[in-house]
């Protein structure tokens, strides 16, 4: 292992395998027990990997600084791919006096009503967005914000907790809803109380209503260094309609912008929407929907994006994002490939129907199918599924990456590549 590791902060175990496989020696995981041992990939070796409860940034230090002395290692960087552990990381990063997103960047970041506030005053299309915390509130915020809405946690990843609302009762039952599942919610570093300049909002009371966009999403990975922004891929993302609001089916690579968007000003327009929130060095996830010729951002956090995108784009250009975190943080040059490289191709997720626990899986059909360049289950006999919205993460089985046939519907295409898993579950009672 090198003497010079990048520190790769609260990242999930199927992440850790992946980069240990590709680029051994170069990372030093600081991973919650609770990850490690739910996961089924093999654990790394004592250097490798500090187990600690994430929650405590005192803690982790002491145990970071133990570690060091122990093993004598100094980081040459951090990175994270990970959003409940973004704050922890740029914590440990100015500590450690290596380039990172600060605190309040990050906190800008993650609150999805700040980040809409500082971009809207900004002059940066996005939905209009307010804080909502009781349904008196209701009548004049939907004087403020036309039905349809979307209603959703302060903080959060992914579909979590998203709903859209066409009717005032519709709001009534989604606030309930997601304050009811928020208030126990075992993910406390996710939805952790947040700063709005001076203030804390309680981000599991307080949630956000903003205006719903109609349109195409889309989203990009950036880097922006200084007064440099390269965009380094952008994906449409298909959704799944018989999962929860907001959930992706499929992405697909190299995306194909409208006509009508003009590309020069969507990159200022990115520069300016991460400047905004104090993002002056990083590699950033950002989330848009597109319409009438308008790219309305939704969501900017300084992290790759995830899901089976890394594999996507891997297939695609072969580009390894995962490796990309890797080198930004260490400071080396970075290569990207030419817009020639990228091959169209298509990342499909699978889901369970059910919860319960897995009992078999059998992906033969998927190594039958010529279309599918590669696949990745992390489902395994044993596996235990929970649905929304008790749970969001555990019913994604993994994913399958295909050359989609031009001539047919992508999402017919998607459905049925996702048919040839076969799973077998023992329900719950």
């Amino acid at each position: 292992m090198s003497s010079q590791p990048i520190l790769v902060v609260g990242t999930t175990t199927d992440y850790i395998d992946e980069i240990r496989r590709r680029y051994p020696g170069r990372a030093l995981f600081v991973t919650a027990p609770d990850e490690r041992e739910k996961g089924s990939e093999p654990r790394p070796d004592p250097k490798e990997e500090i187990l600690c409860d994430l929650r405590h940034a005192r803690l982790v230090w002491a145990a970071l600084n133990d570690h060091l002395h122990q093993w004598h290692l100094q980081p040459a960087g951090v990175t994270c791919f990970d959003c409940e552990s973004l704050e922890l990381a740029a914590r440990i990063a100015g500590a450690l006096d290596v380039p990172f997103p600060s605190p309040a960047a990050v906190d800008a970041c993650r609150s999805k009503f700040l980040s809409k506030q500082m971009w809207s005053n900004a002059g940066l299309p996005c939905p209009q967005s307010e804080m909502i915390h009781s349904p008196s509130q209701l009548p004049d915020l939907l004087k403020r914000l036309a039905l349809p809405v979307i209603l959703k946690p302060l903080t959060g990843s992914g579909s979590e907790l998203v709903f859209k609302c066409t009717t005032a009762n519709d709001c009534t039952q989604a606030l309930a809803t997601i304050q009811s599942r928020l208030a126990d919610h075992p993910n406390e570093r996710m939805y952790k109380p947040e700063k709005n300049g001076s203030s804390q909002m309680d981000s599991r009371r307080q949630l956000v209503i903003e205006t719903f966009i109609e349109g195409k999403e889309y989203s990009c990975d950036m880097i922006i260094d200084g007064a440099h922004l390269k965009v380094i891929r952008t994906a449409e993302k298909l959704p799944a309609i018989d999962q929860t609001l907001g959930t992706t089916l499929a992405y697909m690579v190299p995306a194909q912008l409208p006509i009508g968007l003009d590309q020069n000003l969507f990159e200022r327009q990115l520069y300016t929407a991460a400047r905004t929130l104090g993002l002056e060095r990083a590699v950033c996830m950002v989330d848009f929907i597109v319409n009438a010729d308008i790219a309305y951002f939704l969501e900017m956090t300084p992290r790759p994006g995830g899901d089976c995108l890394p594999w996507l784009i891997r297939e695609s250009c072969g580009l390894d994002t995962l490796g990309l975190a890797l080198d930004f943080a260490a400071g080396n040059p970075i290569q990207l490939p030419e817009d020639s490289c990228w091959k169209p191709l298509v990342g499909v997720r699978f889901f369970a129907k059910t919860a319960g626990t897995i009992c078999s899986v059998d992906a033969s059909r998927l190594k039958q199918d010529a279309r599918i360049a590669s696949y990745y289950l992390k489902a395994q006999p044993g596996y235990r599924v929970k649905l929304p919205p008790e749970d969001y993460d555990s019913r994604i089985l993994g994913h399958a990456i295909f050359e989609a046939n031009p001539y047919d519907p992508i999402q017919q295409q998607c459905l049925d590549i996702e048919a040839k898993l076969t799973v077998a579950m023992e329900t719950s009672a």
